[in-house]
């Protein structure tokens, strides 16, 4: 499979001054001494996309996310390195970037589309469509400048995304307009990354949507390349590395490291249809948070008489348990547990809140539920938040803390992650 995005090397190094007039002292100093320091925000980065993969990039603030994408849209020139694009970009960064205020929506549309080399006749395929999907109603008539940032930005991304792009560039461009647009945004970049018809480059402060929508996730750092692999395990090691006071970037390679040792050890089950203990079916992906006045441990799941299992059935009744200990006095603690599908997606969840713990205490939280979750493997995710200073926070949290596979005695072959039993009356008005 070819390439449609090679990054080789790349660097982008900015001149960063004290002052405004040792920009000036530098290039008249006839010794060319230097009253300047370099900034990398981009730093020998190396990678390759195939056609069709889609590919997120995750990292802190200042990372270096936006100027990379800035650089292979060509809006940036690289200081050194090189890009090879073998496709046509639509790239959705800074929506409505270019367009003209004094024009109307549907004037800087035929514009916008004969910049990006589209035919007349392409475009005016393509109009009816884009108009639709931006839903701005009349003013796709009347001139720019008196569109609201949001109607600019549906308009951008409307043009953008409606444009059959070969290669598609997503900077943080999915916040727009109301609940129910955003959600048609993603729906239709779910769409374009499912059909794998185009190759995606997504840039996202969400981890939870990079583990749904992508095949890989690159992590960025100070302007370096981190890690390339798994969006499921980056992602996990990544939220644990944001929300620790640690920034010791080998220790989050060596659990990283760990982590992938771990998921290609074999592994063995049994194919017995009732609920079990398997010592093989053990969670490789899990994190553990750093510890801020508690302490989740024990944690394990009981069927109804009391048996520890991690092979359960559907329609059966298990409690979810973990315990705690505290080693300061809380108020307003709230004990967390969330469930979810193997691609990091949440499924269910549930918070229980107590009024204050005291120094020293130890807590049994217990979760019971009926399992309707469908064959597959699960993950439960423990935590648990306090009121500090007036705001709610994590004291301690364990992301894929235990494993469970689910059976199912009826060969159910759902597609379907969970079972509501849904019972359907068909009335033929006819008769």
């Amino acid at each position: 499979m070819e390439n449609f995005i090679t990054v080789k090397h790349l660097t982008k190094a900015y001149k960063l001054y004290k002052q405004p007039i040792d920009r000036l002292k530098e290039s008249l100093s006839p010794t060319k001494k230097k009253y300047h320091k370099d900034f990398l925000a981009n730093n020998d980065i190396s990678f390759e996309i195939k056609k069709g993969e889609v590919v997120g990039i995750i990292g802190r603030n200042g990372s270096g996310k936006s100027t990379l994408l800035k650089m292979i849209t060509g809006v940036l020139t690289p200081t050194s390195g090189s890009i090879h694009i073998n496709g046509k970009i639509t790239a959705l960064l800074e929506l409505g970037a270019g367009f003209n205020p004094e024009m109307t929506g549907l004037e800087n549309l035929y514009l916008s589309g004969s910049i990006s080399g589209l035919s007349q006749q392409k475009i005016q395929e393509k109009i009816d469509e884009i108009v639709e999907f931006a839903e701005i109603g009349e003013f796709i008539h009347q001139p720019l400048k008196t569109y609201s940032s949001g109607m600019k930005a549906r308009l951008g991304f409307a043009f953008a995304i409606n444009v059959d792009p070969e290669i598609l560039i997503v900077d943080e461009a999915l916040s727009v307009g109301d609940a129910a647009f955003q959600r048609k945004c993603y729906a239709k970049i779910e769409s374009m990354c499912s059909s794998k018809e185009i190759t995606v480059l997504f840039v996202s402060h969400s981890g939870g949507v990079i583990k749904q929508l992508c095949d890989r996730a690159l992590l960025l750092h100070s302007g370096k390349l981190i890690l390339d692999g798994n969006p499921k395990n980056i992602i996990n090691i990544y939220e644990k590395f944001i929300g620790s006071k640690d920034t010791d970037i080998n220790k989050l390679l060596h659990e990283y490291t760990l982590l992938i040792n771990n998921q290609n050890k074999p592994k063995k089950e049994k194919p017995i249809l009732q609920s079990y203990y398997n010592p093989n079916i053990k969670s490789k992906s899990i994190v553990c948070y750093e510890e801020n006045g508690a302490k989740i441990s024990n944690i394990r799941l009981l069927d109804e008489n009391g048996n520890t299992v991690n092979i359960i059935e559907k329609d059966s009744e298990y409690t979810y348990i973990y315990e705690v200990d505290f080693s300061q006095d809380f108020i307003d603690i709230k004990f967390n547990m969330r469930i979810k599908n193997i691609k990091g997606i949440v499924i269910t969840g549930h918070t229980q809140a107590i009024n204050k713990v005291k120094k020293g205490s130890h807590h049994i939280i217990k979760f019971k539920f009926k399992n309707i979750l469908n064959s597959g493997e699960y993950f439960f995710n423990s935590g648990i938040n306090a009121k500090i200073y007036g705001e709610q926070t994590r004291l301690h949290r364990i992301v894929d803390a235990y494993m469970i596979k689910v059976i199912n005695n009826d060969n159910d072959n759902s597609r379907e992650i969970v079972d509501f039993h849904f019972l359907c009356d068909i009335v033929d008005l006819t008769q």
